[in-house]
């Protein structure tokens, strides 16, 4: 059966498949228009994932456009995230993870197993809603002007809980560095809206210690909240999400004539954001903190923020490749899975 690993995050959509085929874009969605002068000023047409004008059908008459990631971002009307607490059937949620899965599925018409996952909190209270709309998944895909289509349904499903995702992918290169008997690992995977943190302890295999690990409701999102609130102080006008997404990226902005430089305010909120995620990790961690071997960083916010985070403990890693770290952990616990399932046969 064919593995794909998704993570259908509130900022990024990252996946990957068995092949080590690699898809990433903004979880961005945006009404779709038909671009008549496509092409002409020289954009890169060669790279589908930054020109995604998706059309989606469901096997009726219906059909749905929509502009996905960087084309949404660039171009898109009505852009927004898919931002609810409970996104699962959210109708951005379902473009994404129909865009996504059709880049990632085989050529042929192999079965396929897909592994995605949810923040530790929600995967307690919907993991059950998660697997059943992904089983019961269909979508017809087609990606305007590159003549792609593809059928999205998925054969197998497997839920699992996002931070434990990246635990797998962060200590598989290296089991026996990790696996000393007595010690704890931890992980800290520091996402869009959400920041999970979650605690194994080493007992001759990685028990979860659950009372260790939860979700804090705080993440890279509060700096985009952050840039609009300044930008609207000393402007008196509103970004819209692409402006924005660009003020946080690059610091600054053109507007009205000149650059508006935020550089430094936006830092300020940075060490803000870690302080915070710091103080409240260390309040349930508590002296349990002695017996951990390592804390790993995971998350498309742990790059930003690991030189604000590096110290909360002596050995603390950023994991490699850290944004990917749950999509590669998820296409980990899909091999493992079918492993087990051989092994009974």
């Amino acid at each position: 059966m064919f593995k794909i690993g998704l993570d259908l995050g509130y900022g990024y959509t990252k996946g990957i498949n068995e092949t080590g085929r690699m898809v990433l874009f903004p979880s961005l969605v945006g009404n779709a228009y038909q671009r008549n002068l496509i092409g002409l000023f020289g954009q890169n047409l060669n790279n589908l994932i930054e020109n995604m004008h998706v059309v989606l059908r469901n096997g009726k008459e219906e059909q749905e456009e929509y502009f996905i990631g960087d084309l949404a971002r660039r171009e898109g009307r009505n852009v927004s995230y898919a931002f609810d607490e409970n996104k699962i059937n959210h109708p951005n949620t379902k473009a994404v993870l129909a865009s996504a899965s059709a880049l990632l599925f085989p050529s042929n018409d192999e079965p396929v197993h897909i592994v995605s996952g949810l923040p530790l909190e929600q995967y307690i209270h919907q993991k059950d809603e998660l697997r059943d709309m992904l089983k019961n998944f269909k979508a017809i895909v087609e990606f305007k002007g590159y003549n792609i289509l593809k059928i999205v349904k998925f054969d197998r499903v497997t839920v699992f809980p996002q931070a434990a995702g990246a635990v797998y992918y962060a200590i598989m290169d290296d089991l026996q560095k990790y696996l000393i008997k007595g010690s704890y690992i931890g992980l800290i995977d520091i996402g869009y809206r959400t920041t999970d943190y979650i605690v194994f302890v080493v007992d001759g295999k990685l028990s979860l210690r659950e009372d260790l690990s939860g979700t804090l409701d705080i993440g890279m999102s509060q700096l985009n909240n952050a840039a609009d609130k300044l930008f609207t102080q000393k402007t008196g006008s509103k970004l819209d999400i692409p402006e924005l997404i660009q003020l946080v990226n690059e610091g600054s902005i053109f507007y009205r004539g000149k650059v508006l430089n935020f550089e430094k305010e936006l830092n300020e909120v940075k060490l803000e954001i870690s302080r915070v995620i710091q103080d409240r990790i260390k309040a349930v961690w508590g002296s349990k903190l002695d017996f951990f071997n390592t804390i790993f960083l995971a998350g498309g916010g742990a790059v930003s923020l690991f030189d604000s985070l590096k110290n909360l403990y002596e050995n603390t890693v950023l994991v490699k490749n850290s944004q990917f770290a749950n999509a590669k952990g998820f296409l980990k616990v899909a091999e493992l899975e079918e492993k087990k399932e051989r092994d009974r046969e």
